[in-house]
């Protein structure tokens, strides 16, 4: 009996699960502003994105959607729905959403730079380490957003997850087997989406991280 080596390998299994950056808000626009958990809502070009990325993910048996609470999250949800099905189930999942940014939020990013320069240098040359002020560190973030994702993972519905971009580049460095240090190298544009395709093994890998990153002192 063959051992299966040369067998044809065919099309790859399809993704069953999906983890989706909301559509653009006046805030992602220059002069851009620091929105952590603010309340914004999506621009013309954020829906049209949401739009279009519904229209991408027809005919990928979309089961299940999860949000993060946070308005453009939501409103990307929604516009993906009017091209999905508004029978797909809606959940919300705080977990998935973005880095509390405390003082920093609704601050744009030059004000930024030039009244908290310590801050932001920590913030890009340290981002391991570094913690918003008054609000939460990136590991925090990593975290959550990890057991979300492992969370989904296990269930047995094609699940897409709307989130937002400093989730998804944690994401992304976490499954490259990269440390948070690489954060800001990682790329996440509005309205795109990351499909991954074995949920069984990747929710095996996040406990495994998980489990392993509970018994690493902080410092």
């Amino acid at each position: 009996m063959s051992d299966g080596a040369d067998r044809p390998t065919g099309p790859p299994p399809p993704a069953r699960l999906f983890m989706v950056r909301h559509g653009q808000t006046d805030w992602n626009l220059a002069p851009a502003r620091c929105q952590g958990w603010a309340e914004v809502p999506l621009n013309d070009t954020g829906r049209r994105q949401a739009h279009e990325l519904g229209e991408r993910l027809r005919g990928a048996g979309i089961e299940r959607l999860v949000t993060s609470h946070l308005l453009r999250a939501r409103q990307t949800t929604e516009e993906l729905r009017d091209v999905l099905g508004h029978d797909i189930p809606v959940s919300i999942d705080r977990r998935l959403a973005e880095s509390n940014r405390g003082a920093w939020q609704g601050r744009s990013f030059v004000s930024i730079m030039k009244n908290d320069p310590a801050g932001w240098a920590a913030y890009r040359e340290h981002p391991e380490s570094f913690r918003f002020p008054h609000g939460e560190s990136l590991a925090e973030q990593r975290r959550r957003v990890l057991e979300a994702l492992r969370d989904a993972a296990r269930t047995d519905h094609v699940t897409l997850l709307v989130s937002h971009a400093g989730c998804i580049r944690l994401v992304l460095g976490f499954l490259a087997g990269r440390s948070i240090a690489s954060v800001h190298d990682e790329k996440a544009p509005n309205g795109e989406a990351l499909a991954l395709v074995d949920p069984v093994d990747l929710a095996a890998r996040i406990d495994r991280f998980l489990a392993a990153d509970a018994q690493t002192p902080e410092g």
